[in-house]
């Protein structure tokens, strides 16, 4: 079929996720429930042993996951000395909040094939957020994306300007396109922040959709899509 993408199709599996809002660190440590773009190139950045930016490829991906709750954490306190230095804070350890969802499995699709090598055989654990979150991968299998104008989706991130006739319900939230990480030592530099659509990662059922940048995979049925994310300049 003409204008196909060659394509991989990959499997994430975890027994737990947590992707903290950006800018969010007081009171109770809410997740998103689904996770961002920069996130997943995080975890492509741990598979691959190098930086990956928007550059390197595009990305589509179904996130889903059992359910979620909230659970405590014992956290180690800080404080610093006049002189710069780090200890160990005189009160002792807290206690704080944290959402978390249960049993995630994302399917990503990426058109940069080169990543097979490394996503069959990773340099780093990737995680599904934070590091004690890690997750396997299944499989690794080449597809082919073929551009449709409407279909079924799953869980997943839109940005909320690509809707058109047919939308889907979901969390507005502000997210960060891409993270820099180029200078050691420094803090990391979050490269423009969009506005998404966060869809329900707990919810089993998918929703009709119509939008730029749908693409049925050939692994799946012909009703069913994914998004594939075009990144917006960045420098």
């Amino acid at each position: 079929m003409t204008n196909e993408i060659s394509a991989l199709h990959a499997r994430f599996e975890g027994l737990t996720s947590s992707f903290r809002y950006p800018l969010t660190i007081s009171g109770v440590q809410a997740s998103a429930p689904v996770p961002s773009y920069s996130t997943i190139l995080g975890m492509l950045s741990a598979c691959a042993g190098r930086i990956i930016t928007p550059k390197d490829t595009r990305i589509g991906f179904e996130f889903r996951t059992q359910s979620f709750d909230t659970e405590l954490e014992r956290t180690v306190r800080w404080k610093v000395e006049k002189n710069g230095d780090l200890r160990i804070h005189d009160k002792g350890q807290g206690i704080s909040l944290r959402q978390f969802y249960w049993r995630p499995v994302m399917n990503i699709y990426l058109t940069n094939l080169n990543f097979k090598k490394c996503l069959e055989n990773p340099v780093s654990t990737p995680s599904f957020g934070r590091s004690q979150d890690i997750c396997w991968i299944p499989f690794v299998n080449e597809v082919k994306l073929s551009p449709v104008i409407n279909g079924k989706i799953g869980p997943t991130l839109i940005p909320f300007k690509t809707s058109k006739k047919k939308s889907v319900p979901g969390l507005v939230v502000s997210l960060p396109e891409y993270i820099e990480n180029k200078k050691e030592g420094y803090t990391r530099r979050p490269k423009k922040f969009n506005t998404y659509l966060a869809m329900d990662s707990t919810e089993k059922r998918s929703y009709e959709i119509e939008c730029n940048n749908l693409y049925n995979p050939s692994d799946l049925s012909q009703e069913e899509v994914i998004y594939l994310h075009s990144w917006d300049e960045y420098g």
